[in-house]
């Protein structure tokens, strides 16, 4: 009791409260405006290193020394009747409440609520309209994410392509991640160059996190920098600048996903990781051909399809292993051999010369696959165009099992479920298995939406 009373005269403990008070508020501060300077991300992960070993030394010099009208003195060589320990005292506490002061200003900062975009109304309110509130906490499971466009920061502004392209990767690779809810693109991609806060578009999308970030690219260098996010209180969980020769281009895409997978404390071991993030090719043309193709495809402009098939097209020339590059264009075609689609009818060739295109390509994808679970995937496709259905269903059945966050992956098993009239299996995937919050998603209308209402038909039928 005596020590605790000596540590409260000293201001041992004043120092200590003034000391991580400020320690936070400086990592906050700095964590906000670091990337904007490009600042590497080591120098922000040095911050907090630096900060967590002087605590300590703190602490022992305040024991130590005591300040006296006369400067910094041992505290044993200070005549107690002289001490103003009092004096110092309240002026820490002064300090203290300062910097409390400071860190409520910035929680408030980060969490305050900015303008809507003309455009974001509408869209919110319409999903807001068919589910249930996208603010309730209790729809919210801390392992979800959305990621965000990135932004395009070259000085030539002409690099959206990529910042689009590697952030809708980014998302992709996350999506196979077996614990991890993931935003689909179609809405997390809605808030580009918006400027509503973090927490409001976190708030919106229903997840606990958001992965935001920045791309700088010239002929011969890349820099992207990306942060991971915390909806509720606005702090960084991780954040890291990527500073490299084009040639390691992939090696970055690769890297991000595995990193905000760790940092969202999945389960997958270190291996399941790797091949989660995997590219699927070394050659930095071909991956360069594809991320524009992916970022076409996401563009929704006309022409897009067909400039994006182009892209896959010449992807898959400059590597014929190439299985993800394989698997679009053969989507391509697939969709042309859907009379029902909007974006069908995009070329001369007869429904004969579609399928066995499609049926090339996809055998590619299927032959050079990354992973089972993506070889599994393909076939699937395969077997649900070739209506053998019960094979597709057992083939999607196990790669959603593996991938449950893939609503796409979702909506393809769905549109089989519905051709064999399984409606028992369609309701429980959709009621029971799937949190709402992903359900509510805007992508889900891929497959989802449409399946849905045809098992509601189907039952009133019955």
């Amino acid at each position: 009791m005596n020590f605790l009373a000596e540590l409260r005269r000293r201001n041992v403990i004043r120092i200590a409260a003034l000391y991580l008070v400020g320690a936070w508020l400086a990592m906050q501060v700095a964590a906000t405006l670091l990337p904007i300077f490009d600042t590497p991300g080591w120098v922000l992960k040095a911050l907090v290193l630096l900060l967590a070993i002087g605590f300590v030394p703190a602490l022992v010099f305040s024991w130590i020394y005591e300040l006296t009208p006369e400067g910094l003195k041992r505290e044993g060589e200070v005549d107690r009747s002289q001490s103003i320990v009092d004096h110092t005292a309240r002026r820490l506490d002064v300090a203290v409440i300062v910097l409390l002061l400071g860190v409520g200003a910035m929680i408030f900062w980060q969490a305050r609520k900015a303008p809507v975009p003309a455009d974001a109304p509408a869209a919110a309110s319409a999903e807001k309209a068919s589910a249930p509130a996208a603010g309730d906490p209790a729809a919210i499971t801390d392992k979800s994410i959305a990621v965000l466009p990135f932004a395009d920061f070259s000085a030539a502004g002409d690099q959206a392509w990529f910042a689009d392209g590697l952030a809708e990767e980014v998302l992709n690779a996350l999506a196979r991640t077996p614990d991890l809810m993931v935003s689909a693109r179609t809405s997390s991609f809605r808030y580009k160059d918006s400027e509503l806060a973090i927490p409001e578009i976190a708030k919106e999308l229903g997840v606990a996190h958001v992965l935001e970030g920045s791309v700088r690219s010239t002929p011969e260098r890349v820099r992207v920098t990306a942060q991971l996010i915390r909806a509720s209180d606005g702090f960084h969980l991780w954040s890291q600048t990527y500073d490299r020769d084009i040639a390691d281009m992939i090696q970055v895409q690769e890297d991000l996903a595995q990193q905000i997978a760790l940092a969202m404390q999945t389960s997958m071991d270190p291996a399941a990781l790797a091949a989660m993030a995997t590219v699927g090719t070394r050659s930095v043309e071909a991956y360069q051909a594809y991320i524009r193709g992916v970022a076409e495809l996401a563009s929704d402009l006309p022409g897009a399809t067909e400039r994006s098939y182009d892209w896959f097209e010449k992807a898959r020339a400059l590597d014929p292993e190439f299985a993800a590059a394989h698997a679009q264009a053969a989507d391509f075609w697939l969709v042309q051999l859907n009379t029902t689609r909007t974006n069908s009818g995009l070329t001369d060739a007869s429904p004969e010369q579609a399928a066995r295109n499609f049926s090339e390509r996809i055998d590619l994808a299927i032959a050079h696959a990354a992973s089972a679970t993506d070889g599994q995937g393909y076939r699937g496709l395969k077997a649900l165009r070739e209506l053998r259905l019960r094979e597709a269903i057992e083939l999607n059945r196990a790669v959603v099992a593996a991938r449950p966050g893939d609503i796409q992956l979702l909506g393809r098993l769905l549109e089989a479920l519905t051709y064999t009239s399984d409606y028992a299996l369609g309701t429980e995937l959709l009621d029971g298995l799937w949190p709402q919050a992903l359900l509510r998603e805007e992508a889900a209308t891929l497959h989802v939406n449409a399946a849905h209402r045809h098992l509601d038909k189907a039952r009133a039928a019955d």
